[in-house]
């Protein structure tokens, strides 16, 4: 479990200190505070190995779904006021009070040959751009890793519009922790229902069925079953009902569909890490208790860390009641990101200090 981010010269952060983050930790703030930028800073620091993750946070950031693939599109918007500077820095503290610290800057890299990405080239120059400065839009990505003192070294580049990892280095402390999986919910990353289906068939196997079910039918009573049916080699989730009728999950609506995603996620990741941004889109606001009971029984029983950004005050309410239900008020926390005078500033409320806030009426969204 992670208990301390900083971020440094990433997205909207120049600095951002997170304290005392909890196994349920909730963020809050007004818009354009960098609620989603945490968590892409998360989701960053924990599978930066992975080069799709690049092309996954432009497309989240990108409204339309169309990505012109050179550095300049995916990597820029991850610094600090874009081009202003060349560095980023996200550190993670970790429970076990080993720390790590994932650092990325801009290289030059001269294996790039510009007639590969003739397109592109021709795309930047109708913008505007400077022929003489077309060299700084091919740039490579370096990063360094150290946990807990040493370091690993690897960078990423372009090559033929796709973006190629190289590891130059690993310590040996690093291939001896455990891998910590991360698990991002957002609308353009909801799992798909191939995933699903296999995650359904994997976890009946794991004997996690009748968990599944009670959720399940505490949404909808005329569910009496669940199952995996392969169409044409793709594999689909049906629920059965008390009258016998199978129907695609897909068809029950978004609050149970979205619920069993959520559940599934947690379920599926174990001791890692599950970001969902803004928890309440899609739910009635009546079923936020029943809804948050879930999550968070299931997460402290699988000690998966859930990082849940939120602008309902609804929200937060019912996290405090269900954790002092649960009797883990201490294992939830609550950041309020503020923007003033040009600054961003975490201000971290304990369980405790949460639901004395909120039974008092205080404004802490």
């Amino acid at each position: 479990m992670f208990t301390q981010l900083i971020i440094k010269n990433f997205r909207c952060f120049d600095m951002l200190e997170l304290d005392n983050l909890k196994l349920i930790t909730l963020i809050g703030g007004r818009n354009n505070t960098g609620k989603s930028a945490i968590l892409e800073s998360l989701f960053l620091a924990v599978g930066y190995k992975n080069p799709n993750i690049f092309l996954a946070l432009a497309a989240g950031r990108n409204g339309n779904g169309i990505l012109q693939p050179t550095p300049q599109r995916i990597w820029n918007p991850l610094f600090y006021m874009f081009e202003k500077n060349a560095q980023f820095d996200l550190m993670l503290l970790r429970d076990t009070g080993i720390a790590s610290t994932l650092t990325m800057r801009k290289i030059s890299d001269e294996s790039v040959d510009l007639d590969v990405n003739t397109d592109t080239v021709t795309n930047i120059l109708k913008q505007g751009y400077n022929p003489s400065s077309l060299g700084s839009y091919f740039f490579s990505l370096q990063y360094e890793y150290t946990l807990d003192g040493q370091k690993s070294i690897g960078k990423f580049s372009f090559e033929d519009k796709k973006i190629k990892y190289i590891s130059l280095s690993v310590p040996k402390k690093e291939a001896q922790l455990p891998i910590v999986k991360a698990i991002f919910y957002k609308s353009i990353y909801i799992p798909d229902n191939t995933t699903i289906a296999e995650w359904i068939s994997r976890l009946i196997l794991d004997g996690e069925k009748d968990l599944i079910l009670y959720v399940l039918t505490s949404f909808d009573s005329r569910i009496k079953d669940i199952t995996t049916i392969v169409e044409n080699a793709v594999p689909y989730v049906y629920v059965i009902l008390h009258d016998g009728q199978k129907m695609p999950i897909t068809y029950m609506g978004d609050g149970i569909n979205k619920i069993l995603q959520l559940l599934l996620c947690i379920l599926t990741t174990p001791k890692g890490v599950v970001l969902i941004d803004e928890l309440e889109n899609g739910f009635h606001y009546s079923t936020y208790a029943k809804v948050l009971r879930v999550l968070y029984q299931t997460a402290l029983q699988k000690q998966c860390q859930l990082f849940i950004t939120t602008h309902n005050v609804d929200i937060l309410r019912e996290s405090a009641n269900v954790m002092r239900k649960l009797e883990q008020l201490d294992s939830v926390c609550y950041q309020r990101i503020d923007f003033s005078q040009g600054k961003r500033h975490a201000y971290s409320f304990s369980g405790e200090e949460l639901e004395s806030a909120l039974d008092i009426q205080l404004e802490v969204r």
